[in-house]
């Protein structure tokens, strides 16, 4: 899910809202942005646990945040991706099923894309959702994005596990930062936000900007009536993981 989807449930299920928890909870995202493979940049926080941890209550904070990101441990993107109740895969691919056609028309993909990218417009649907109920989310990431001083001792204590990549994955979390600095949240600037990222990431530029934006709050629609609730059972069901780390 997108960042502010993931300092939500940070808070719910780590009730840690410390600026430690926040870059953690996004850094699996920003790996991502710094050229990792996604299954890769998400299956990392026992890892990040076992090297991490014991450098101090910081890194301890920051790996909590990894975990509660990803899908290995099973953490929100799990849930929102992979497997979710009975559904065939999850939340957000279950409820981008109406999308689908919509987004082929919007996008220059192949059908096999469709409910993949269709995904995302839920994703984005579920920010749209927060933003309006809890502004204080995009400060909090902002605040937490500014806080370079913090973001390069984290990064320094990571070469234990990417040796030499301290200034790439600090690089990651500015062009992350690019990505969410926009102004006010709303349908128009994550549509943006998401024609600069396929563009980046495929070189993709046939796009739909106003079909974009449509999509979008028609996906804010669609979450509404149960967001809420996928994310209380999703805290309830990663418990246990906190009993670990």
């Amino acid at each position: 899910m997108y960042p502010l989807a993931h300092l939500y449930f940070a808070e719910k299920a780590l009730a840690q809202r410390d600026l430690e928890t926040v870059l953690g909870s996004i850094f699996p995202d920003v790996l991502f942005f710094s050229g990792y493979d996604w299954h890769y940049s998400h299956s990392l926080g026992v890892r990040f646990w076992e090297s991490l941890n014991g450098h101090g209550r910081t890194m301890g904070l920051f790996c909590r945040g990894v975990i509660s990101h990803g899908i290995d441990p099973r953490g929100l993107d799990y849930y929102s991706d992979q497997q979710y109740r009975d559904y065939e895969k999850g939340y957000c691919y279950e409820k981008a099923r109406p999308l689908i056609k919509a987004v082929l028309e919007a996008c220059d993909l192949s059908p096999a894309e469709g409910w993949w990218k269709a995904h995302n417009f839920i994703e984005m649907g579920a920010e749209l959702y927060l933003y309006a109920r809890r502004p204080d989310l995009l400060t909090r990431l902002h605040q937490a994005l500014a806080a370079t001083g913090t973001i390069a001792r984290i990064c320094k204590n990571m070469e234990i596990i990417f040796p030499g990549r301290a200034d790439l994955l600090e690089q990651g979390y500015r062009l992350f930062r690019e990505f969410i600095e926009r102004g006010e949240m709303d349908a128009r600037s994550l549509a943006l936000g998401y024609r600069d990222q396929m563009f980046l990431r495929r070189q993709v530029t046939a796009v739909d900007l106003g079909q974009f934006t449509d999509i979008i709050e028609r996906s804010r629609e669609i979450v509404t009536p149960d967001l809420e609730l996928f994310f209380a059972e999703v805290a309830e069901l990663s418990r246990p993981l906190w009993e670990r780390y």
